[in-house]
């Protein structure tokens, strides 16, 4: 139930560029900030990692403070927060090892060698990197441009950045240790 549950509240969030959009063409913003607050909570309950406990702060705040002063400008500033909390996740990795990225690739590959820590250490940098033009792009958004550009952005265009990055990391990982094999 609860991996259900996760599933459930992850989706969500996936979907949420598109509430807002929605919600905001029909002039009524309110059930989607309180939407935000809910799953806020729910993802805080649900025991999900404590790497998330930030990012799910996050969204009760920018739910919160959407309601209590009556401005959606919170509801679009959800994906900054969330791309700055991942900079922090991310960057805490470089000083608290594991890096993030070498604790994923230890999923699929628990023996990792020392040139695939030395490896997933820099994808870690270059995730760093991602989320603050992430950041910065999505803030872009809300400044100045229209609220489709802000959903197309932050709905589709970042994911698919995001997407890239991962499988073009995965791609070249597995030809760094190819290379890295028959060196040896």
């Amino acid at each position: 139930m609860q991996k259900l549950m996760q599933v459930l509240i992850a989706l969500m969030f996936v979907a949420y560029p598109f509430l807002v959009g929605w919600s905001l063409a029909r002039g009524s913003f309110m059930a989607v900030s309180i939407m935000l607050i809910a799953l806020g909570l729910l993802r805080l309950l649900v025991k999900s990692s404590a790497f998330l406990w930030p990012l799910s702060l996050f969204t009760v705040v920018c739910g919160a403070m959407s309601v209590l002063f009556n401005d959606h400008m919170w509801l679009k500033v959800y994906p900054v927060l969330t791309s700055l909390g991942a900079f922090a996740i991310f960057a805490s990795t470089l000083w608290r090892p594991p890096s993030m990225i070498e604790r994923f690739a230890r999923i699929m590959q628990p023996d990792l060698p020392a040139s695939g820590v030395q490896w997933t250490r820099r994808v870690t940098f270059v995730w760093c990197g991602f989320f603050i033009l992430n950041a910065a792009i999505s803030w872009w958004t809300i400044v100045y441009a229209s609220t489709e550009i802000w959903v197309l952005y932050n709905g589709f265009i970042s994911y698919v950045l995001m997407g890239i990055l991962l499988i073009g990391e995965f791609i070249l990982r597995k030809r760094h240790q190819r290379l890295q094999h028959n060196n040896e």
